[in-house]
C-alpha cells in the first residue's frame, strides 16, 4: 500500500464518518432544548369579558343577542382550553404563562396575538 492509497482511504473514512454523524444529528438525536413561547391567558379572558360586556351594555341589543353573548361566554373556557392544548403540538414548543416569565420577554415569541385572532377577539 502506497501513501496515495492510504490518503484516499483516510479521506473516504472521514467522509463516511461525517455523513454518519450528520445523519445521526438530523434523524436520531433528540432535540437539545425545547423551544419556548409565552401566552397571556388573562388577556384573552379580559378581551372576551369586554366583548360580552359591550353586547350586554348596548342599549339597542335584543334579548336574543344578550343570551347569545352569554352562551358564547360560557363556552369560551372550553374553547380556550382546547386551543391551548393543541398549541404545543402545532408550534413544537413549550408554552409558558406570560406572568411566569421573569426577565426579558422579548426573547421569547408571544403566541397571544395568534390565539386572539383564532378566537376572534
Amino acid at each position: 500500500m502506497n501513501v496515495r492509497t492510504a490518503l484516499l482511504l483516510l479521506l473516504a473514512s472521514a467522509l463516511i464518518n461525517a455523513a454518519l454523524l450528520l445523519a445521526y444529528a438530523v434523524w436520531i438525536a433528540p432535540p437539545r432544548a425545547p423551544r419556548l413561547a409565552t401566552l397571556d391567558v388573562g388577556e384573552l379572558y379580559r378581551l372576551k369579558e369586554t366583548q360580552v360586556a359591550a353586547v350586554l351594555m348596548k342599549g339597542e341589543a335584543t334579548d336574543e343577542e344578550r343570551i347569545s353573548a352569554l352562551k358564547r361566554a360560557g363556552a369560551f373556557g372550553a374553547e380556550v382550553t382546547t386551543l391551548i392544548q393543541a398549541l404545543p403540538e402545532e408550534c413544537s414548543c413549550l408554552i409558558l404563562a406570560r406572568g411566569a416569565v421573569i426577565g426579558e420577554r422579548q426573547a421569547l415569541p408571544d403566541l397571544t396575538p395568534e390565539v386572539r385572532r383564532r378566537l376572534g377577539l
